[in-house]
C-alpha cells in the first residue's frame, strides 16, 4: 500500500489590484515548478493543480487573490497531477501519477473544497503497455453525462528506434468514488496500424452533444489531429486539422465549445518547420467530418511579425467572451517569452488583448475563463516561478464601433479627426453594402491586431471608440471576404 504524506503550506494574501483582479507569484526556494491544469468552482474561486519539484500541489484561490497551498509529497517516491474537474457538492476529481521504490501508479483521488483527500485509488499498469521502460505521461479528464469521469490517460513507451518512444493512449472511466469501471488501451496497430506513429499528446477532451467523446491534439509526426469515440471508446473519426490556405502542419490545438454536433470552435498555431520565425495563430470554425478550419480569423499574421506562437488555451466564458492566451517567443525559438491574450467573439472577433512582457519572461501552461466572465492566466519563467493572473472583460478594453448615416458635408475626410484623442470617424460610403463578410481591422505599428470587428448596420460613417488605445501610430483596414477596400493610418495621441 502507498502512503502519501500531506503538507498544507501556507496561506498568503496576492499583489491585489482591486477586489476582481489580481496577482500571484509562487516561488519555492529555486524547485522547479509546473502548473498543469485548473478549474473555476460555482462561487468563484479557482484551483490548480501541477507538480513542484517531484511533489503534487494544489493551488486554491479565492476572488479576492487570497490562496491556499497544499502538496502532496510520496515517500521515497514522487508524485504529479495532471488535470482537476469538478464534480459535485464541493468535490474534484483529480487524475496524476506517484511513483515509489521504483514502482509507477495512476492516481486517481478526489479532493473537498478544503483540499483534503476523501477518496482515492492508485492503478498499475495493464496489459499491453506494462511494458518496460513504459511510464504514465498525462492526462486529461471530462465529466460525462451519466455522472462517472472519462479519462484518456497518455503511456510513454519505447518505440521500435533506439531510444525513441511514442505515447499512447489508454481510456478509463471512473465513478466518484475513484473506482475504475473499464479501461481501453489504443495500441500501435489498432485500426489497421492507424496509430503506429502518432504520439497521444492531449491539449483537449470533450464530451459531443451526441455522449461521444472528442480528444484533441494527437497526430503523427508534428500535425494535430482529432478523434472522435463513441461512449465504449471505439474510434469513429480520425482527422488532421487543415488551414486550407496554409501548408504548415498545426500544432497545439484546443476547443472548449461546440457549435454544434459536427463542428467546434477550435485555436491552433501554424509553425512553418523550415523558417522558425514564421507562425500563424489561427482561431476559427472547424469541421469534425474533415478536420478543415473552414472559416477562421488569422490572429498573427507572417508578414508583420517576426516570432513564433505555441502553448495555446482557449476557455469560453459566453458566447462574446472567449479567451485564447499563447507564449510568443519574440525573435526566435530561444526566447524571450511574452504571454498574449486575446479576447474574441463567437462570431470571429476580435475585440481586445493584453501582453505581458519582461526581462523574467512567460511561458503560459493554462487558462481559464471565470464566472464573472474573467480569465486566470497561468504562466511560468525562465526563473521557475509560477504567475496566476486574474484579467476581468473590461481590462482587455473592448473597442465599441457603430455606423450611421450623416450628411455628405459632414465627411470631412477619410479619417477624422486625425490625429484624434477619442473617436475616429471614417467614411464608408464607397461600401455598397454591409454584411457579416465585412471587416474594420486595426493594427498597431508592430503589426500586432488590436481589433477585427464585424461592421453591423447601413450608414456612411463608422465611428470607432480609439480612447483606450495607448498613444501611436495605427493602421487601419476594411475587407469584404479577401480583398481589402480602405485601408490609411491615424494617430492616437
Amino acid at each position: 500500500m502507498k502512503k502519501l504524506y500531506i503538507t498544507l503550506c501556507f496561506i498568503a494574501v496576492a499583489v491585489a489590484l482591486t477586489a476582481q483582479q489580481w496577482n500571484i507569484t509562487l516561488d519555492h526556494e529555486g524547485f522547479g515548478g509546473w502548473i498543469t491544469e485548473g478549474c473555476c468552482t460555482d462561487n468563484n474561486e479557482t484551483i490548480f493543480v501541477g507538480v513542484w519539484d517531484t511533489e503534487a500541489f494544489v493551488v486554491k484561490v479565492d476572488e479576492h487573490g487570497n490562496y491556499t497551498e497544499k502538496h502532496f509529497p510520496v515517500e521515497d517516491g514522487s508524485s504529479k497531477l495532471w488535470d482537476i474537474i469538478s464534480i459535485d457538492d464541493g468535490r474534484y476529481f483529480l487524475v496524476g501519477v506517484s511513483k515509489t521504490n521504483n514502482n509507477e501508479y495512476l492516481w486517481v483521488l478526489v479532493i473537498d473544497d478544503e483540499l483534503n483527500i476523501v477518496k482515492e485509488h492508485f492503478y498499475e499498469k495493464e496489459e499491453g503497455y506494462s511494458v518496460s521502460d513504459s511510464e504514465f505521461y498525462n492526462a486529461k479528464a471530462v465529466i460525462d453525462d451519466d455522472g462517472t469521469i472519462v479519462a484518456c490517460v497518455g503511456v510513454r513507451m519505447p518505440f521500435i528506434y533506439p531510444e525513441t518512444y511514442r505515447t499512447r493512449a489508454v481510456f478509463m472511466r471512473f465513478n466518484m468514488d475513484c473506482e475504475r469501471l473499464n479501461s481501453v488501451f489504443i495500441s500501435p496497430d489498432a485500426y489497421g496500424n492507424l496509430f503506429y506513429d502518432t504520439n497521444f499528446w492531449l491539449t483537449s477532451i470533450m464530451n459531443a452533444p451526441n455522449d461521444d467523446i472528442l480528444v484533441i491534439g494527437p497526430g503523427s509526426g508534428n500535425c494535430q489531429s482529432i478523434l472522435r469515440f463513441d461512449s465504449d471508446f471505439n474510434l469513429i473519426k480520425y482527422k488532421h486539422i487543415i488551414e486550407p490556405t496554409l501548408i504548415w502542419p498545426a500544432n497545439d490545438a484546443h476547443s472548449d465549445y461546440w457549435i454544434d454536433n459536427n463542428n467546434i470552435l477550435l485555436v491552433s498555431c501554424f509553425n512553418d518547420p523550415d523558417i522558425h520565425n514564421k507562425a500563424m495563430l489561427v482561431f476559427g470554425k472547424t469541421s469534425l467530418n474533415d478536420g478543415t478550419i473552414y472559416d477562421n480569423i488569422w490572429i498573427n499574421k507572417t508578414d508583420t511579425l517576426n516570432y513564433t506562437v505555441d502553448n495555446h488555451s482557449m476557455c469560453y466564458a459566453n458566447d462574446t467572451t472567449i479567451y485564447l492566451a499563447s507564449c510568443a517567443r519574440l525573435g526566435s525559438w530561444t526566447g524571450p517569452y511574452a504571454l498574449e491574450i486575446y479576447l474574441v467573439t463567437k462570431n470571429l472577433e476580435i475585440l481586445g488583448s493584453k501582453y505581458f512582457y519582461d526581462e523574467i519572461g512567460y511561458w503560459p501552461t493554462t487558462a481559464i475563463a471565470t464566472k464573472d466572465d474573467g480569465i486566470v492566466a497561468v504562466s511560468t519563467s525562465i526563473s521557475e516561478r509560477t504567475y496566476i493572473k486574474k484579467l476581468l472583460r473590461e481590462d482587455f478594453n473592448p473597442i465599441p464601433c457603430s455606423v450611421s448615416e450623416v450628411p455628405k458635408e459632414k465627411i470631412k475626410a477619410a479619417a477624422f479627426p486625425n490625429p484624434t484623442k477619442s473617436e475616429i470617424n471614417i467614411d464608408i460610403s464607397e461600401i455598397s453594402t454591409i454584411d457579416s463578410d465585412v471587416r474594420f481591422r486595426i493594427f498597431n505599428a508592430d503589426g500586432r491586431i488590436c481589433l477585427d470587428r464585424i461592421i453591423n448596420g447601413m450608414g456612411n460613417l463608422l465611428t470607432v471608440d480609439v480612447s483606450s488605445l495607448p498613444d501611436g501610430t495605427y493602421t487601419f483596414q476594411i475587407v469584404k471576404g479577401n480583398k481589402n477596400i480602405i485601408s490609411d493610418k491615424f494617430i492616437k495621441e
